[in-house]
């Protein structure tokens, strides 16, 4: 079968050769649709562009996301659009699929090691080399899944580097107009000075947490930051596990969302794609992790945390948020 043939390519370590300063065309694969599975590959678009300055990235995923999200980044020169569903749109998928495997890349490589789907584009694409692992080179490797595709690159372009350098934090390279926007955005919903700190209180299944765990938290927060306002996020559902009791923004403008979260001075949020957004900006972020393993998709960089909300009570998660502040506030 296919899947059984997922090795990287035999002259791999040729990668160490390519000329680093020409344009190399990069391939990688992601055919999904949700938004921070696409935000997860900006560490790995970083690194690419890191080691190959005049590179060509090709993407592969699913919808319409990356296209608003990573307008910013000049690196990516294609970006192939899968429909969500294939199925309900086979003639439009083959179609796209067939113009994928006609282009040619030196490099392919599989934005996400547990995809199959990801390595069967990697498998059918006409490149020179293919990545889909760190292949023997296990040594320190990261649990994070938008550090081990950068950390498979690294062990084949140095292999030295890749536990030992930094890995690129999710970013979604807000423009100084944008970010400018945001401020006008929040300073239209409240009146003063005061900072802001934000909310997102939806996630999907059970990684939602419960009405009574967030009023019980909002009731704290305000209590605790009565010099900050408080600005709910509000998701496509048009949803509170507050009631509405705050402020509340919505935006189906993602760019928009990050820009607002980006003048704010932390964002409290579980695990989701709004999550992953606000850690693409430059605000501190804290994720709530009830049920996903936080290793995998915790906030990461700068003072981000995961926080574990079946393990410490909302007066501990308060504190943390307050050391984060406070801390951030002395820099």
């Amino acid at each position: 079968m296919m899947t059984g043939s997922f090795r990287n390519s035999e002259r791999i370590n040729l990668i160490e050769s390519l000329p680093r300063d020409s344009e190399i065309k990069v391939l990688i694969t992601r055919p999904n649709h949700r938004l921070g599975n696409q935000l997860l590959l900006t560490p790995l678009i970083q690194e690419i562009n890191k080691q190959f300055p005049n590179c060509k990235i090709h993407l592969i995923v699913n919808g319409n996301l990356s296209y608003i999200l990573l307008s910013n980044y000049q690196c990516v020169e294609t970006i192939f659009n899968l429909p969500k569903k294939p199925f309900n749109n086979i003639i439009g998928y083959l179609k796209k699929s067939l113009s994928l495997i006609l282009n040619k890349y030196d490099i392919a490589i599989v934005g996400c090691e547990d995809s199959n789907s990801s390595k069967i584009f990697v498998k059918l694409s006409r490149a020179k080399l293919k990545i889909y692992n760190s292949g023997t080179n296990k040594l320190n490797k990261p649990e994070h899944i938008a550090k081990i595709p950068v950390y498979n690159l690294r062990k084949f372009m140095n292999p030295s580097e890749g536990s030992t350098h930094r890995y690129p934090k999710l970013s979604i390279k807000l423009s100084r107009q944008e970010i400018e926007k945001g401020d006008q955005l929040i300073k239209a919903l409240f009146n003063g000075e005061k900072k802001t700190i934000c909310i997102f209180t939806f996630a999907t299944g059970n990684k939602c947490l419960s009405k009574k765990w967030w009023l019980k938290f909002y009731k704290e927060l305000k209590t605790e930051f009565t010099d900050y306002n408080i600005l709910e996020i509000l998701p496509n559902e048009n949803v509170s596990q507050i009631n509405f009791k705050s402020v509340h923004f919505y935006s189906n403008n993602l760019r928009e969302i990050a820009s607002v979260i980006e003048n704010s001075v932390v964002f409290i949020g579980a695990d989701s794609g709004i999550m992953h957004l606000s850690s693409s900006t430059n605000t501190t972020t804290f994720g709530l992790f009830n049920v996903t393993n936080s290793k995998t998709y915790e906030p990461y960089g700068d003072k981000n945390e995961s926080v574990k909300t079946n393990s410490l009570k909302i007066s501990e998660i308060i504190t943390k948020i307050k050391e984060s502040i406070f801390y951030n506030q002395d820099i």
